[in-house]
């Protein structure tokens, strides 16, 4: 049986395909529909080929027009330029073909899922690969942060545009410069205090809203009680923790 490739395998020999999906939610049903696709395939760090499409799945899928609005499409360009899924599946897999990428990694599964949910041939010949299961693996990151936190810790000019193609070729960026080992330590801990710090208020003022709630009822069951019980000792032992962090 062939062991999976894994991003920690990867060397500069070896073509990889960082791809990332722009979508909008159909209005009825809220289900993801995909608009533009965008592949940086990449060896050893630099860009040996590229994708780009827009992306149009038929008049039957209506987009959620304020959604469109807010990431910088509209529907009448993606009707007019937008090729069917059929179309660019062909492309994907002749790119494939040319290309011969070894994986395919995207920032979150939820591309991976919707791009075997739409193209219109099986994808089981190609290796795929989610970054956000190895970035803060890598980084010893304890909760997962954004794509521009990454950039930020690998000196990476970035801002999420909504573009498929730069969005996949950031992401090869910051990749590469993690397995290369050139991040810069004082950012990375910078930006691990700063999502804990945040994990931490989140939790607390969670526990103080269910300690509030459970005050507020006439009578409490036993399990009740011992929750009210762990709330109230949870919120004095991280007052001054809390405080002190509300008062920067």
């Amino acid at each position: 049986m062939t062991k999976k490739l894994k991003l920690a395998d990867v060397h500069e020999d070896m073509v990889i395909a960082y791809f990332d999906l722009e979508f909008c939610n159909e209005r009825i049903s809220r289900h993801n529909v995909p608009i533009a696709v965008g592949v940086s395939y990449q060896r050893g760090g630099e860009e040996i080929g590229n994708y780009y499409s827009l992306i149009w799945c038929g008049d039957e899928m209506e987009l959620w027009r304020e959604q469109l609005d807010n990431i910088g499409y509209r529907r009448d360009l993606l009707r007019d330029y937008g090729k069917p899924m059929e179309e660019v599946t062909g492309e994907l897999m002749a790119a494939h073909e040319e290309f011969m990428p070894k994986m395919y990694v995207s920032f979150g599964k939820q591309d991976e899922d919707l791009l075997k949910k739409f193209v219109t041939q099986s994808l089981d010949g190609w290796e795929f690969c989610d970054a956000i299961q190895y970035l803060p693996q890598k980084l010893s990151m304890k909760y997962d942060i954004s794509l521009e936190k990454y950039a930020y810790i690998c000196h990476i000019d970035f801002i999420h545009d909504f573009d498929p193609l730069e969005d996949a070729r950031s992401l090869a960026e910051i990749v590469w410069c993690v397995l290369s080992g050139q991040q810069d330590e004082e950012r990375r801990q910078e930006v691990a205090e700063e999502y804990a710090k945040k994990m931490f208020l989140i939790l607390y003022r969670n526990k103080q809203q269910a300690y509030d709630y459970l005050c507020g009822l006439e009578e409490l069951t036993p399990k009740q009680q011992e929750k009210l019980h762990n709330h109230e000792n949870y919120l004095k032992r991280n007052r001054e923790q809390y405080l002190a962090y509300t008062e920067e």
